[in-house]
């Protein structure tokens, strides 16, 4: 018996038609994919803003313990808007302590900043050896505008205050306070050689001190040179007096600078790269075309430059022409750039050609 066999035009037919099904198919799936999302890169934050000096607030917001860097970002963010609710948050600075990558608080920010249509601030990240708490990654310390008077008679500056213990250090930012008459102290932040244990010891020494103070505790350097520890504050001008015809009095015996100014400019941290002295120069330079933004005569009241590099260091202080009563060099850990040699932020007295200087004894 003869099989049969299966036409091979109808097969060839069978096959073609196949083909195209599984062509259109496939065109169709194409088609109707979604496009990939492109997510906008976030906004740049200012590097100066003004604010009023009689309004400003200083706030330090607590160490959180879980979470990886990232989440505390976060995490410390929200709960800085929700404390600051119908106020203007002018400037942050955070100090980064572990693996993560510093650069993130940057970007959290202004995601979250922008997603609460709020305005950016400023920004000043310094990576550190250690925090309060080893749990903890990060401290935030924030100068926000509130919407009452705060400050009648002023504010006092106290640039780093250097003893061989925190301790003395501590002794020394009290003395300075004294001698400027300043009243409470608002902000108080202490970079120390070392934090033992918990920094209980630390954190009761410093609320013994200043009582009424954000105060916050860093520990510089993982491995620190010396036992040597750096204070610097924000304090209350305490009494209205006949200086306070001056916008802005330096006090060179206590490293500090009497503002009676109606109105500062904050600047963020501007990154230095190299270790010469036109480096150095050279950060200054963007600073101050920044603030010059806002008003085109600036006078210093506070100068911090930030450094994990001992011949950057040496030329910040070589470079610069502010009074190095107000000028403080800070070792730390890192800073959040690749080949970042230096860091320098400003506080500044707009519209103040220069500050009027006082010993007082």
């Amino acid at each position: 018996m003869r099989s049969r066999s299966f036409p091979h035009g109808l097969l060839l037919i069978v096959l073609l038609a196949f083909c195209c099904l599984n062509v259109g198919a496939s065109q169709k799936k194409r088609h109707n994919e979604p496009k990939s999302e492109v997510l906008p890169l976030p906004k740049e934050l200012p590097m100066a803003l003004p604010a009023a000096t009689g309004m400003l607030d200083f706030r330090v917001l607590p160490l959180l313990r879980s979470g990886g860097l990232g989440a505390q970002i976060r995490q410390s963010v929200n709960l800085l808007l929700r404390e600051t609710k119908n106020e203007d948050v002018i400037k942050l600075r955070a100090f980064v302590a572990g693996p993560g990558d510093a650069r993130r608080v940057q970007s959290v920010v202004s995601e979250s900043f922008s997603e609460h249509k709020l305005s950016l601030p400023v920004l000043s990240i310094v990576e550190v050896g250690a925090l309060q708490d080893d749990r903890a990654q990060i401290a935030i310390e924030a100068t926000v505008a509130a919407r009452k008077q705060l400050n009648p008679d002023g504010l006092v500056f106290f640039s780093g205050q250097t003893g061989a213990t925190l301790d003395e250090a501590i002794a020394k930012l009290q003395a300075s306070a004294k001698l400027t008459s300043a009243g409470r102290i608002l902000r108080c932040t202490c970079f120390t050689s070392r934090i033992a244990g918990d920094g209980a010891a630390l954190r009761k020494t410093m609320e013994t001190a200043f009582p009424d103070a954000a105060s916050t505790i860093v520990q510089a350097l993982r491995d620190p040179r010396d036992d040597s520890s750096t204070c610097e504050a924000v304090g209350q001008g305490k009494t209205a007096s006949a200086d306070s015809a001056s916008p802005v009095i330096l006090v060179p015996g206590a490293r500090a600078a009497v503002v009676h100014a109606d109105r500062l400019v904050f600047t963020g941290l501007q990154l230095s790269f190299g270790d010469y002295l036109d480096d150095a120069q050279e950060a200054f330079q963007r600073l101050h075309r920044a603030a010059s933004a806002i008003n085109a005569v600036d006078a210093p009241v506070q100068v911090n430059a930030f450094s994990p590099d001992p011949s950057s260091m040496a030329a910040l202080r070589k470079t610069t022409r502010v009074p190095l009563s107000i000028f403080t060099v800070q070792p730390v850990e890192a800073l959040p750039g690749a080949d970042a040699s230096a860091g320098v932020e400003e506080v500044l007295a707009p519209g103040l050609a220069a500050p009027a200087i006082q010993d007082r004894q």
